[in-house]
């Protein structure tokens, strides 16, 4: 057999290929001895633990590095891999530290590590960072929590009510953000570089002519290249996704703290840009929406930054929405489920108010429910609890503004009208 050449036709050879992953790759990247010592490590691992280069890494081992707490259980799962062959896919590991910096949480995939001959050598690895998602599993309990014990001081069963109602609307855009967080950790291409490695373990004694010659291996130097790209890319998308996460905890908490009102805080008003509102409100409902197979239409004004309650003014869209989309789950067949946002200034009696109208194309209000939808516990569905439309009237009228309903009957959809006072732009004074 001829001997591997030394170089690629390109003048790069596997070792620059694997190095370029190391430098490149977001996530820890690791291969690791019997004894469970680094034999190698992406550059971003060894920066983590408190190396110049990956170099220092070599020949240490995660008692150098984290507390034994983590270190030994780490090390016993690759002693276990060694021994059996098997290997540990995406195990949620918490990291104490040596030096003392707060704990770290990952998303763990190790592998047995062999020989051109399939002989077990030891273990490699690839670690994910998902400490950002377990502060935000920590922070909804936590508000869930704060939730709890506000309700029980409240002493009031309605505030209580109409506050679960409301964030269980939000919950579920955060059931869907975690959702999609679970699902691009499952779907990770992290297993992508565990196969690309195997094949090289596999070809280990020709793997120049294997690189060079094979068509499949053809394909593994530019599919190597990618990979640290296509990694990084998840984790924008994670990063994103977190954000998003982060957004609809803030709210939660927002309307936790707007129980105080009903003791007579003065509510807090800021200037706002209402499309942007309304696109969170909208994303809050997403889920339901896109399950529905809801059209979403947007008939919005020009509009400068107004001075609005961010979160009672969010409280109220989210609902309306989320009453509507309700309101058409009996749409016939042959009628596309629609609702409509609209939002312009107009000059009402003597003052600038903002009107928004939430309109959709369902089931209709009979005209001898139209004074009653804002009542206390007043529903027409099996399982509603009439919470929903009565929070939303008190909240406008903290606001100093009015919610309206209209329907021209059953089967003939329905409008709500919010009408919040606002001070004329600086440009119109």
């Amino acid at each position: 057999m001829k001997p591997a050449p030394e170089h690629f036709p390109t003048g790069v050879d596997e070792h620059d290929l694997l190095r370029a992953l190391l430098d490149n790759s977001p996530d820890h990247i690791y291969f690791k001895d019997t004894q469970s010592r680094f034999i190698k490590s992406s550059a971003g691992q060894a920066l983590q633990f408190g190396m110049t280069t990956p170099e220092g890494l070599v020949g240490k081992s995660d008692f150098d590095i984290f507390s034994e707490e983590h270190a030994r259980p780490a090390f016993e799962d690759e002693q276990e891999i060694i021994r059996t062959g098997l290997p540990m896919i995406g195990k949620v590991e918490r990291e104490t530290w040596m030096d003392g910096r707060p704990d770290t949480w990952a998303l763990t995939t190790k592998l047995p590590l062999r020989n051109g001959n399939g002989d077990i050598v030891g273990t490699f690895g690839i670690t994910k960072d998902i400490t950002e998602l377990k502060e935000a599993e920590r922070r909804i309990a936590e508000v869930h929590k704060q939730l709890l014990v506000a309700s029980r001081l409240a002493g009031m069963a309605e505030i209580a009510t109409n506050v679960l109602h409301n964030v269980g609307n939000v919950l579920n855009s955060v059931n869907i953000s975690a959702g999609l967080i679970g699902d691009r950790l499952r779907t990770s291409k992290l297993k992508g570089l565990a196969r690309a490695v195997g094949l090289m373990d596999e070809h280990a004694h020709d793997l120049g002519d294997y690189l060079t010659r094979d068509a499949r291996g053809k394909l593994l130097p530019g599919y190597l290249r990618e990979l640290a790209q296509t990694l990084e890319a998840e984790q924008a998308v994670i990063a994103e996704e977190l954000a998003l996460l982060g957004k609809s905890i803030d709210h939660i908490k927002e309307v936790v703290a707007t129980q105080q009102s009903y003791a007579g805080v003065s509510r807090v008003v800021e200037a706002l840009k209402f499309d942007e509102l309304l696109d969170d409100a909208v994303r809050m409902n997403a889920g339901a929406l896109t399950r529905h197979r809801v059209e979403v239409v947007k008939n919005i004004a020009e509009l400068p930054a107004l001075p609005l309650d961010r979160h009672r003014l969010l409280q109220i869209l989210v609902n309306l929405i989320s009453n509507a989309k309700q309101a058409m789950s009996g749409t016939p067949l042959d009628q596309s489920p629609c609702i409509t946002l609209g939002a312009a200034l107009m000059q009402v009696a003597d003052q600038q108010v903002l009107r928004i109208t939430v309109a959709d194309n369902g089931e209709g209000i009979a005209p001898e429910n139209l004074v009653r939808v804002f009542a206390h516990g007043f529903t027409t569905r099996s399982n509603g609890h009439g919470f929903g439309l009565h929070s939303c009237a008190l909240a406008a009228q903290e606001m100093g503004g009015t919610l309206s309903a209209h329907s021209d009957g059953v089967g003939q959809g329905a409008t709500f009208v919010l009408d919040i006072p606002v001070e004329p732009p600086e440009s119109t004074r």
